[in-house]
């Protein structure tokens, strides 16, 4: 991935304005503690993560389409499996566990793609 893009920036959960600096303080998609946790500023750029008060929360309108897109296919499979085979039925529940970890990375890739939608990158910082 170019550096520069908004693709190079989501995926790999750097500030939008520089992409060097780390969006949260735990790096990574799959994190199980401080999932949210996100430093007061860029240690490159110095650019304020809190734009302003409730800012986040706009994160939530970019994910619910996301789990949309996820989940109904799902639940359809999950309906038509009455008439499959019994391995179907044994992976679905598994499928479904998986989905419910996709959650973390998720909310990390809803707020970045929130500040990407915001914020253009950079290099005159």
């Amino acid at each position: 991935m170019k550096k520069g893009t908004k693709l190079c920036s989501v995926l790999k959960l750097k500030w939008p304005r520089c992409q060097i600096g780390n969006l949260f303080n735990n790096p990574g998609l799959i994190v199980f503690s401080g999932i949210l946790d996100m430093p007061d500023k860029c240690p490159h750029c110095k650019q304020d993560f809190m734009l302003e008060p409730g800012f986040y929360t706009a994160a939530l309108w970019i994910s619910y389409p996301i789990v949309l897109i996820i989940f109904i296919p799902l639940i359809i499979w999950g309906f038509s499996l009455d008439n499959m085979n019994s391995f179907f039925k044994f992976l679905y529940p598994l499928i479904i566990l998986f989905s419910f970890l996709l959650q973390i990375p998720l909310m990390r890739i809803a707020r970045a793609i929130l500040l990407n939608m915001t914020i253009d990158y950079t290099t005159k910082w």
